[in-house]
C-alpha cells in the first residue's frame, strides 16, 4: 500500500513536503516553508508525525528545509538524513527566516530549541553516492547529486516492493555542479533492490513505480545557453546607456555560478561582490565533491575556474557603507552582486534605494520571488518604487518541458507526480507531455497540498 500525500510543493512553488508511505514504513521527503508574510508551512498532519520513520532531506534551501524544527516542535523525536554540506549550510538558512519573520513582524510557530532538538544523520557514512544501503528495515536507498546546490541530491528509494524516485531541485545544465543521472546509476548498481530476490537486472521493460519530480519552469522550453544570451543582452543593453546592473542572488548556487559566467564574459566591466558570496565562493571550492570535473568541463574542472576567479581578484568586495558609497560615486557602468535573491535583506534594500532614481540602471532578477517579497512588488508595482528597469530574466538551476520529458522517458516509470510549480502551469505541463505522446506508459499527475496518490488503487 504505497502512497504519497502531498504536505506541500505540488501545485505551489514553495513548502515542498511529500509523505511516502507503505505497510510499514513512513518517510518525509523535505520539510520546506513558502516565503511571504508570515511564511506558509506544511501541512504537518499530527497524528502522522508521531508515526514517521525518518526524514530525507534533499537541500539546504528554505523551501526545503526551514520547517523542520515545525516538525520536531509537533512530536517529531526521529532523525533527518542528509549530506554534510547540507547540514553545514543549515544553521545559515535557519538564521535567515527567522531575521526575515522577525523584520516583518510575525512570529516563528517554533522555537531555538526546536532547531537544536534536530538528530542529524549523513547519507555519505552509511552509504556512498549512487550505491544502494539500507535506512530503515525493510526499505534501502540510493543518492546521487543533484546539480543544484553544494550538497543537494535526489533519492532513489526501494520498499515492500516498490520503487520510487524523488528528483529533489534537480538540474544536468549547471556549469559548476556535478549532476548524477539517475538512470545510469541504477544501471551501474545492477537494477533496483527487491527485498525479496535482492537484486533483479534492470530492463527497459521494467519502469519504476513513481517519480517525484522537479518540474518548476512548467513550459519553459529555454536551455540554459538560451537564458545566458538574455542576460548578456540585457546586461550591454544597461552599460550601453551608462547604467550600473544590480544582480541580486542567493548565497549559494547560481550566484557563484553568475559571478564566474559573467567574470568571463564581461571582462570590461568593473564587478563588485559582497563578502558573503565571496565566503560561500571560498566554502564551494573547498568542496570538490560537488563540483563538475575536468572530464565534464573539456579538461578545465570548475575548481579550476573557481580558483582562477578567486586568485585574479578582479573583483572588489566592499566592508563598510562608506565602501560602497564611494564605489558606486566613482564607477561608471558595472556589475554589482548582493546576496538575497528575493531582495528581503536590509542590504539589498539599500542598494535598491540608489538605483531607484536612475533610469539608465537595471536589476536583474533570475529566479523564484514569492508573493509579498520586495523582489515580487518591483516586478509588479514597478512605478511605486522608482524609475531603475527591473527584469525577471531566469538562470536554469531546475528543469523545464523538454528536462522533465528527457528524466521520466530515460528512467522510465509508470507514474509521475510533477512537482514544484503552480497547479495551472503543472495541469499546462501535463497535458502537454501528454499530447506530445513521448511518455508512453507513463501516467501523469499535477496534484496540490493535501491530496494523495495510492498506488494501489492505479
Amino acid at each position: 500500500m504505497t502512497k504519497l500525500t502531498i504536505w506541500g510543493g505540488a501545485g505551489e512553488h514553495g513548502r515542498s513536503a511529500y509523505l511516502l508511505s507503505g505497510d510499514g514504513y513512513r518517510l518525509l521527503l523535505d520539510c520546506g516553508v513558502k516565503k511571504g508574510g508570515a511564511g506558509q508551512y506544511p501541512l504537518i498532519e499530527l497524528r502522522q508525525t508521531a508515526l514517521l520513520n525518518t526524514v530525507l532531506l534533499s537541500h539546504a534551501h528554505e523551501d526545503h528545509s526551514v520547517a523542520l524544527p515545525l516538525l520536531y516542535a509537533q512530536g517529531y523525536k526521529g532523525e533527518v538524513w542528509t549530506t554534510r554540506e547540507t547540514r553545514a549550510q543549515l544553521d545559515a538558512y535557519f538564521r535567515s527566516w527567522r531575521s526575515s519573520i522577525s523584520r516583518e513582524g510575525h512570529e516563528l510557530p517554533y522555537t531555538e530549541a526546536d532547531e537544536q532538538a534536530i538528530r542529524y544523520r549523513y547519507l555519505e557514512e552509511e552509504g556512498k553516492c549512487l550505491s544502494w544501503f539500507g535506512l530503515i528495515p525493510g526499505v534501502q536507498v540510493m543518492w546521487g547529486r543533484s546539480g543544484h546546490l553544494a550538497g543537494s541530491v535526489w533519492f532513489l528509494i526501494a520498499a515492500e516492493g516498490r520503487s520510487i524516485f524523488y528528483s529533489g531541485d534537480y538540474t544536468a545544465e549547471s556549469l559548476l555542479l556535478a549532476a548524477d543521472s539517475p538512470t545510469e546509476a541504477i544501471q551501474a548498481a545492477g537494477g533496483i533492490p527487491d527485498l525479496e530476490q535482492r537484486l533483479r537486472a534492470w530492463s527497459c521493460s521494467q519502469r519504476l513505480d513513481l517519480a517525484v519530480t522537479d518540474a518548476a519552469y512548467g513550459m519553459d522550453e529555454d536551455t540554459q545557453s538560451d537564458k545566458l544570451r538574455q542576460l548578456e543582452q540585457a546586461i550591454r543593453r544597461t552599460a550601453v546607456r551608462g547604467g550600473k546592473v544590480l544582480l541580486p542572488v542567493p548565497a549559494g548556487g547560481r550566484g557563484h555560478e553568475m559571478m564566474l559566467w559573467a567574470a568571463k564574459l564581461f571582462a570590461d566591466l568593473p564587478m563588485v561582490v559582497e563578502a558573503k558570496l565571496i565566503e560561500g565562493m571560498r566554502r564551494l571550492a573547498a568542496s570538490p565533491f560537488w563540483l563538475r570535473s575536468a572530464e565534464r568541463t573539456g579538461g578545465y574542472s570548475a575548481a579550476d575556474h573557481i580558483a582562477d576567479f578567486l586568485a585574479a581578484r578582479r573583483w572588489t568586495m566592499p566592508q563598510s557603507e562608506a565602501e560602497r558609497e564611494e564605489l558606486l560615486s566613482g564607477s561608471g557602468p558595472s556589475l554589482w552582486f548582493v546576496p538575497d535573491g528575493m531582495m528581503q535583506s536590509s542590504l539589498s534594500r539599500w542598494y535598491y534605494a540608489r538605483w531607484a532614481s536612475h533610469s539608465t540602471y537595471s536589476v536583474l532578477i533570475t529566479g523564484h520571488v514569492a508573493a509579498g517579497t520586495f523582489g515580487y512588488k518591483l516586478l509588479h508595482e514597478p512605478g511605486q518604487h522608482g524609475v531603475c528597469e527591473v527584469l525577471k530574466l531566469r538562470y536554469k538551476v531546475h528543469q523545464g518541458r523538454e528536462d522533465v520529458q528527457r528524466m521520466l522517458k530515460s528512467l522510465p516509470v509508470r507514474h509521475a507526480v510533477l512537482v514544484h510549480a503552480a497547479k495551472p502551469e503543472t495541469d499546462k505541463l501535463r497535458d502537454a507531455l501528454i499530447q506530445g505522446g513521448q511518455l508512453t506508459g507513463c501516467t501523469l499527475h499535477s496534484m496540490a497540498p493535501g491530496e494523495t496518490l495510492d498506488l494501489e488503487g492505479l
